[in-house]
């Protein structure tokens, strides 16, 4: 998954003109769930990519810009499967959940026209400009300014390479969800494949939240509610989201290494042109 999401990045970097090789950017993703232990939110994660992505060149409107749209074709993918899958089974039977999840979806899709399409931009371009808003301080407007720049550049890309970023999504999310289905097994949880792809995506977005850290107690208790529907016990529910987050902790200590190493060469190399100085 790591792999897949450094390779979908890349593509944007490059449209960016930013050079990161495919390695870099999976050293990237670890460190970032790393600091996704201690600090709230998915925000606090794009961040420290952002910071990563933009430090060597100190392009920082095109780095943030290429997390954007990585971030928005991942979460489209996921939507598209998660609601999907939700709208087939109807598991509670009501329509306002139904047109909510539709709206959302919308809007997702909405959002990845808006960065992906001229004409699209165009539009949301000429409605904001005959809106008028509070006023902005002129620092965050330059800074809005330079990031819709950057985001404009998207608009070039072809479409077959547009595709191509939206089928390692799907093939990001569809390895997620067998990750997700291999662990139920073997906490003894038997459910339907299709459950299994909305409550995956619905523990996802809600872990979004900025109100724990590292989702805890968010994921489990979100874990225990829709899972009961299944007759899922708490304690089963409860294991298996403690394992999803064991995993996430190897992983993040993965990456929490690499940071320590590099910080560690970083002041070792200072020392050594200082003491040369």
């Amino acid at each position: 998954m790591r792999y897949i999401n450094a390779v979908q990045l890349r593509v944007f970097l490059r449209q960016q003109k930013i050079n990161f090789s495919t390695v870099e950017l999976m050293k990237i993703n670890l460190v970032v769930l790393f600091y996704g232990l201690v600090l709230p939110g998915e925000l606090s994660g794009g961040i420290v990519k952002w910071h990563k992505l933009s430090r060597r060149n100190k392009m920082r409107a095109q780095a943030a810009a290429c997390i954007v749209l990585s971030r928005t074709v991942n979460l489209l993918s996921l939507a598209i499967l998660g609601i999907s899958c939700f709208l087939l089974e109807n598991p509670y039977n009501s329509s306002t959940i139904a047109a909510s999840l539709l709206a959302g979806l919308t809007f997702s899709l909405g959002l990845y026209l808006c960065i992906t399409n001229a004409k699209a931009a165009s539009i949301i371009e000429r409605l904001f400009g005959k809106l008028s808003f509070f006023p902005l301080p002129t620092l965050l407007k330059e800074k809005i300014a330079k990031l819709w720049e950057s985001i404009k550049h998207f608009h070039q890309i072809p479409l077959h390479k547009l595709n191509y970023t939206l089928l390692l999504a799907t093939m990001y999310q569809l390895a997620g969800i067998t990750s997700v289905e291999l662990l139920m097994l073997a906490a003894g949880i038997k459910i339907p494949l299709i459950s299994v792809i909305w409550i995956r995506a619905a523990v996802i977005f809600l872990q979004m939240l900025p109100v724990s850290i590292s989702g805890l107690g968010v994921r489990e208790g979100a874990f225990v509610f829709l899972l009961k529907k299944y007759a899922v016990s708490a304690a089963d529910a409860m294991a298996l989201s403690f394992t999803i987050f064991g995993i996430t902790v190897i992983l993040a200590l993965i990456g929490g290494t690499l940071e320590a190493t590099e910080t560690l060469l970083g002041k070792s190399g200072k020392t050594d042109e200082h003491f040369m100085e």
